[in-house]
């Protein structure tokens, strides 16, 4: 069990348990949406998932508090599964225990990879992450272990609801504002905080949320700007069953789910953070935020996408972002492309193997799209395939052209695998959300 030296500057915290993380233009998503998108690729982290940054951050606090100086810690971690994955990664890395307590949901698949990733404990209870929270404070950190010291430091971490957790989500601004391209118009940006037009996030309890609100305003205060002219706009996309902040939103009341009916499970929590509900209301001058709200086949067709097209393999949690982008354009694409291919019989010497897959992709997204427009009606050429159909970013943010900038946060997450992606392809093909 790891202890914590006395604080003094020659005993410093070891490096941050997390790591800069790549930004990629994605040249297929880009013509889909009409816009340039960028891609976060926060599925890199050490984790698997950006609360590497979160959880990481928020350890990094503890140790650093004097009162635990010299002293045995354990850190407890309830979560739906990746912010326990992270806090695990993250306290290994710096040498400390943690257990890690999961609502009775988290898939096996899940279980096992914090108990491979180095877990002491990992325990199921209740149906949601806040009563699995709930027992961890109230049972579990209060029982002694085998072996245990009396003087050990029982530390529990919030999945995202503080502030250290926030700041450490808000990291992924400030290496944007040296990873972004400089723009060609040196007007279009001049006085934003980051030359862009809109990041796309997810929102579960919202942490990263907050952590990218807080960051673009620290990067306006320090480039000492004045408000913008043109608003950044940040869209934050949930699936329908864990709608929270839209739902409150909606009734401009903190309210609460009274359960989580979607399969993104990392999005399950029944209720926002104060912070992040006061943001989406009234954010800082400079920036608008918007709530979207998918199925959650549209999440799995978004998640497919970066399969096929960036080959990454991310979780529902991640993939509604990409659909939020996309949405009808994309899958009108798609559509259009699958029925070029019907009328040739040319492999063009790949062979069957790299057919079918490519014809298994473009049938899915063909039958998805189906039922909501016709192929008689699409555009001539791609370069007019948004036509009338459109995304939840083009419907929200309706004067973006194709030099406008827009980032995805790419999430991650593990509660994915290859099996559970065919078994998504499988089900869409089948009318999932239709």
């Amino acid at each position: 069990m790891g202890s914590i030296a006395p604080g003094t500057a020659t005993t410093p915290i070891p490096q941050t348990p997390w790591i800069q993380t790549p930004l990629v233009e994605s040249a297929s998503l880009s013509r889909a949406a009409g816009c340039r998108i960028f891609l976060k690729l926060e599925n890199v982290q050490p984790s698997g998932s950006f609360k590497s940054r979160a959880m990481g951050n928020q350890i990094l606090s503890h140790l650093k508090n004097p009162a635990h100086a010299g002293r045995p810690v354990h850190f407890y971690a309830s979560s739906g599964g990746n912010a326990g994955l992270a806090a695990v990664c993250a306290s290994r890395s710096l040498g400390y225990p943690c257990t890690v307590v999961l609502p009775t949901s988290t898939k096996p698949m899940m279980v096992e990879r914090l108990r491979t990733a180095g877990a002491v404990s990992v325990v199921q209870h209740g149906e949601t992450i806040s009563e699995a929270g709930e027992f961890m404070k109230e049972v579990l950190m209060k029982e002694v272990g085998e072996g245990e010291s009396e003087d050990v430091v029982k530390v529990a971490l919030h999945p995202f609801d503080n502030e250290p957790i926030w700041q450490g989500n808000s990291t992924i601004v400030d290496e944007l504002a040296t990873q972004l391209p400089a723009s060609a118009s040196v007007e279009s940006y001049h006085d934003r905080p980051l030359p862009l037009d809109a990041i796309i996030c997810s929102v579960g309890g919202g942490g990263l949320l907050n952590g990218l609100i807080m960051g673009l305003e620290r990067e306006r205060q320090k480039k000492h700007l004045p408000v913008s002219k043109k608003d950044i706009h940040l869209l934050a996309i949930e699936t329908l069953g864990t709608d929270s902040l839209a739902q409150a939103m909606a009734q401009k009341s903190h309210i609460s789910l009274s359960k989580i009916t979607s399969q993104a499970i990392s999005l399950g929590c029944v209720r926002v953070s104060e912070k992040t509900f006061n943001y989406a209301l009234s954010p800082p001058p400079g920036l608008k935020v918007h709530s979207a709200v998918l199925s959650d086949a549209d999440a799995a067709r978004g998640s497919l996408r970066l399969a096929d097209d960036e080959r990454l393999l991310v979780e529902l949690a991640c993939g509604v972002c990409v659909e939020a982008a996309v949405g009808d354009a994309g899958r009108a694409r798609a559509a259009m492309i699958s029925k070029k291919r019907k009328r040739s019989s040319s492999d063009e010497g790949y062979g069957d193997d790299r057919s079918s897959v490519e014809n298994e992709s473009d049938t899915e997204y063909s039958h998805s799209a189906s039922s909501s427009f016709s192929t008689k009606s699409l555009p001539s050429s791609v370069s007019g395939e948004t036509g009338s159909l459109q995304s939840k970013l083009k419907q929200l943010v309706p004067d973006l052209n194709s030099e406008s900038r827009v980032v995805i946060v790419v999430c991650g997450g593990s509660n994915v695998s290859v099996d559970v992606a065919v078994e998504w392809r499988k089900m869409l093909r089948e009318g999932w959300g239709e």
